[in-house]
Formats: structure tokens, C-alpha cells, sequence
């Protein structure tokens, strides 16, 4: 109506006043639809949103694909260094042989990761070994025996770095090792032995690969040192013995 009256009243004007009047009238007809939105969005009215997108992130890079207790088994081989003194006048006999052989362990760990791709963990192995080597001749007729085994284990940390699916890990502990040496002498007296289970430290690194979210499977390699025993033969004579074991295994852990 306003509309309609302000056309009226100025019905006398000539043409050109007119044609500029009814263009100002379309235009603010045009307005008004804009002026209305904006004025609901100030009374608390909604605006329509547009969709956010967010990026797909794989599985994988959860850090539930590591974080909790997992068991495992292993096997491969190992190899060591055995090394004895028989300190009889001035040292009477000194010799060193290389066991080798294969082993096996049932494993049992929790890992955690911090996210970032930090891991840390707690792993522990319990197993067999038969590692052996021929007999040497150490001096004089003494002979050397060596066999390590049939137990062994370690309890270890963990620490690594995860890339998505890949475990790259360093790992560091305590192990311990059934050893069954011998230094036999020409008489009973010049015998010495060494049976019994021994401890020493370990440390190795290792990587690990989840194939699936709940299993991975892991190549590592160790080397245990079981450090220097020393005793005395049945006839009181000083001696000791030195151990070291490397080993390269592979194996299957799964995360409950």
C-alpha cells in the first residue's frame, strides 16, 4: 500500500521520474527476501550448515592394533661362544668352542602405544635350545665338552616407533640358560664342571609387522651373556667359564 500511495501521489511527475521511481520500487521489493533471512538469523534463527568433510584414517594407525597382552611362539637358531680356563700350572689348559644349534620359545607381553607411533613394552620367553659342539682337546689329553640347554628364557623391555603397521623395536633384559659343560681331566681330581642354570643380560632389536588388528609377526635377533663362572675342580684347582649366546628367530604373536 505504501508502495501503491508513493506511485500515486506522484502520478503528475513525467516519465523519466516515473521510470526512476519504479525502478527503485522493484528494487526494493528484490531486498526484501535478504533483509528477512537476516533478520531471523539475528532473532536466534539457523542458518542451513555446510557439511564438514573429514578424512578417512586407516584402522591401522590406531593405537589399538598394538596396545594390550599378546602370546606368541618363535623359533630359529642360535650360536655361541664357550670358553674355558683350567688354571693348573700356569694355566694348564685353555680352549674355546662354538655351540650351535636350534630352539624354540612360547612368548607372553604387553605393549603400549602412546600414540605418535611411541611404543613401549614388557616381554617374556620361556623355552628350549640345543646348542652343542664337539668335543675339544684342550691340553695334554683334557677334553672339552660343551652343551647349552634344554632350557632358556629371558624377561626383557621393549621400545620402538610404529609405522602404521611396522614395529621397529630395541629390546634389553635378563635371560637365563641351562649350561652342561665339562673340562675332564687326565685324573678325577683334574675334572671340573660346570652344570648347572645360569643368568646374565640380553639385549636386541627387532621388527614387527600386524598383518591383521589382532596378529603380527616378528623377525628379531638377540645376544645373551651369561658372564664368567669360576670354581674349582675336585682337586681345588681354580677354573672358570665364559658364555655368550646369539640367536635369529622368527614368530607369531596374537593380541587379545
Amino acid at each position: 500500500m505504501f508502495i501503491s500511495n508513493r506511485l500515486g501521489n506522484h502520478s503528475q511527475d513525467n516519465p523519466s521520474q516515473a521510470k526512476h521511481r519504479l525502478g527503485a520500487a522493484c528494487l526494493v521489493l528484490a531486498f526484501m527476501p535478504v533483509s528477512s533471512f537476516a533478520n531471523a538469523a539475528d532473532l536466534g534463527g539457523k542458518a542451513p550448515r555446510e557439511p564438514v568433510w573429514q578424512p578417512q584414517v586407516s584402522s591401522y594407525a590406531n593405537p589399538a592394533i598394538w596396545t594390550g597382552v599378546y602370546a606368541g611362539v618363535s623359533a630359529g637358531y642360535g650360536w655361541g661362544d664357550s670358553e674355558q680356563e683350567y688354571n693348573r700350572n700356569d694355566n694348564h689348559g685353555l680352549a674355546s668352542t662354538s655351540p650351535g644349534g636350534v630352539l624354540a620359545a612360547l612368548t607372553l607381553g604387553y605393549n603400549h602405544d602412546f600414540g605418535g607411533g611411541w611404543l613401549v613394552g614388557v616381554e617374556g620367553d620361556l623355552g628350549l635350545m640345543d646348542l652343542s659342539a664337539d668335543d675339544k682337546v684342550v691340553y695334554d689329553g683334557h677334553i672339552y665338552k660343551t652343551q647349552f640347554g634344554p632350557w632358556w628364557g629371558t624377561l626383557r623391555g621393549r621400545a620402538g616407533y610404529t609405522f602404521d603397521r611396522t614395529l621397529v623395536y630395541g629390546t634389553a633384559g635378563v635371560a637365563f640358560m641351562g649350561v652342561d659343560e665339562v673340562s675332564v681331566g687326565n685324573t678325577p681330581g683334574e675334572t671340573a664342571h660346570n652344570k648347572d642354570t645360569r643368568s646374565g643380560w640380553v639385549m636386541g632389536a627387532g621388527v614387527e609387522h600386524a598383518f591383521a588388528p589382532n596378529t603380527s609377526v616378528k623377525l628379531e635377533y638377540l645376544h645373551m651373556d651369561f658372564g664368567r663362572y669360576n670354581g674349582f675342580s675336585d682337586n681345588q684347582e681354580t677354573f672358570y667359564f665364559d658364555n655368550t649366546v646369539d640367536l635369529v628367530r622368527a614368530g607369531v604373536n596374537y593380541k587379545f
